[in-house]
């Protein structure tokens, strides 16, 4: 009769599970009820027939009812709110072997470990957590998600972050561990106040959601005023299923739908950068680069601002008369004016150009002295920037084999993180220089993205990180409109991908 019953716990909590997971509606709420009330009724039955058992001297039995019956469905709650607080991170490991995590049990029980070396003070057991997932081959995302844990552990959150991220580019998908790593993203856009994240569609279509996953983004959804956001009664439920229900209770105070914006007439131009009201185009562009030098966080207003100021400066006729009379009165040979000209338009594309890549932002539109200067200039060093880019990471082939064959050869996640390095880099570099940059850096992105993928495939069998790098250059060919490498983009993206999850 038990077996029967435990079967049904499950199911009920699978399908509460799967509601929340893929619907995010009520039905999740209705199936957590039902699954939470019957597996408390099963938990007094078996804690009666363990003391049954231990009562008339059976006490084996008990503990084989404790293992196979009752440690199932206690697990993963342990495992979550004793052992990870506590930082056991060995303890956790092995007990996730019992909380029906799927079908890639060790996974699981990787990625919890990781989780608790957050809490662990001693620092010894990274090298531990690290030995089990250099151990799996290939990489997966259960791979990426725990060192992304480990990185959190360390401090490294600017790290972790587009690491945990990362892992939705793989095609191995475990859903117990994305959902540990969908929470931890949405506690800490929460903790940042970043609620628009947790909102926004694609975050919550990529990533199933935990019931405190549930219960932020239903504040997060108040809190934007999102279509379709929860009322206070469903966010009150939410509430109620998530855990940590001290710690959250203010949110949910807190989650107050905003109220409709009073509509006001658009602004004809954004006031950004304020120039000197002075007549003469040379203190007005002195003042405006001045004012942007300044700034924490320069903006493209600002910069394209400097930059025409600057362009109407070295243009200007009263300019170069000024600059002709100094001349004239310091005995200066010929040619000094224009000499001086293109020494002031050299430092200040210098500057501005420094000013433009630490802000990443693009070249304004100002046809000039500096507008032009400066374009070429931030084209052809964020194109020499990725060239370089590119061409390290194609020398890590030569690399590793050198480095394999003295026994020292680097772990794949080594590989995926110079990988998601490079492809944030190539991201930045396109989104500052438009179109033009990124027509100009695919076909060197193309050629060794395509060679890296094919070696990784064919010689080290990682089929998962190979096809999210095709996946990439596939995107990246459609952006372009490059027809041949989009149709080998098709042929290689369309290979079937052997996972621990579809594997027989």
């Amino acid at each position: 009769m038990w077996g029967p019953v435990l079967v049904a716990v499950f199911y009920l909590q699978r399908l509460a599970v799967d509601a929340r997971r893929q619907h995010r509606t009520w039905r999740h709420l209705a199936w957590s009820a039902a699954s939470a009330v019957m597996t408390t009724a099963l938990l007094v039955l078996g804690s009666l027939l363990v003391y049954l058992f231990w009562y008339v001297g059976m006490w084996w039995m008990g503990v084989v009812l404790v293992g196979f019956g009752i440690w199932p469905m206690i697990a993963s709650w342990t495992i979550r709110h004793v052992l990870v607080p506590l930082g056991a991170y060995r303890i956790a490991y092995y007990a996730a072997f019992g909380a029906r995590p799927g079908k890639d049990v060790p996974a699981y029980a990787m990625c919890v470990a990781a989780w608790a070396l957050v809490y662990d003070r001693t620092g010894k057991g990274e090298a531990w957590v690290a030995s089990k997932r250099d151990a799996r081959v290939p990489l997966g995302d259960a791979e990426v998600i725990a060192t992304a844990l480990m990185a959190v552990a360390r401090g490294d959150l600017d790290i972790a972050r587009p690491l945990m991220r990362s892992a939705l580019l793989l095609e191995e998908n475990h859903p117990f561990i994305r959902d540990l790593a969908g929470e931890w993203l949405a506690v800490d856009a929460a903790e940042r106040g970043d609620w628009k994240q947790i909102a926004d569609d694609g975050y919550a279509a990529a990533w199933p959601a935990t019931p405190l996953t549930f219960f932020l983004e239903g504040v997060a959804s108040r809190k934007v005023g999102a279509a379709g956001a929860p009322g206070t009664t469903e966010l009150w439920f939410r509430w109620l299923a998530a855990p940590h229900r001290f710690t959250t209770r203010h949110l949910r105070e807190a989650a107050v739908p905003p109220p409709p914006a009073e509509p006001t007439a658009a602004p004809a131009e954004e006031p950004e950068l304020v120039l000197p009201p002075e007549k003469a185009p040379l203190p007005r562009a002195i003042s405006a680069h001045l004012a942007i030098a300044q700034r924490v966080q320069p903006t493209p207003t600002a910069l394209g601002a400097t930059v025409r100021a600057w362009d109407a400066a070295l243009s200007d006729g009263a300019t170069h008369s000024w600059l002709a009379r100094r001349a004239l009165e310091l005995d200066a040979p010929l040619g000094a004016v224009d000499r001086a000209l293109r020494e002031v338009a050299l430092v200040v594309t210098d500057d501005l150009a420094r000013i433009a890549d630490a802000a990443r932002l693009g070249s304004p539109a100002s046809h000039g002295p500096i507008g032009d200067a400066l374009g070429r200039r931030l084209r052809h060093g964020r194109l020499d920037a990725l060239e370089a880019g590119f061409n390290a990471w194609a020398a890590r082939k030569d690399d590793h084999v050198s480095k394999r064959n003295l026994g020292a050869a680097r772990a794949p996640i080594d590989e995926w993180r110079e990988f998601i390095a490079l492809r944030d880099a190539y991201a930045a570099a396109v989104l500052a220089g438009g179109p033009e940059l990124r027509r100009l850096a695919f076909p060197h992105a193309f050629t060794t993205g395509s060679n890296m993928a094919a070696w990784l495939w064919n010689q080290f069998h990682e089929y998962s990180m190979s096809h999210a790098i095709s996946k990439w250059l596939l995107d990246e060919a459609l952006a372009v409109g490059d027809t041949e490498a989009i149709e080998l983009g098709n042929r290689n993206t369309s290979l079937y991908v052997r996972t621990r999850m579809n594997e027989d």
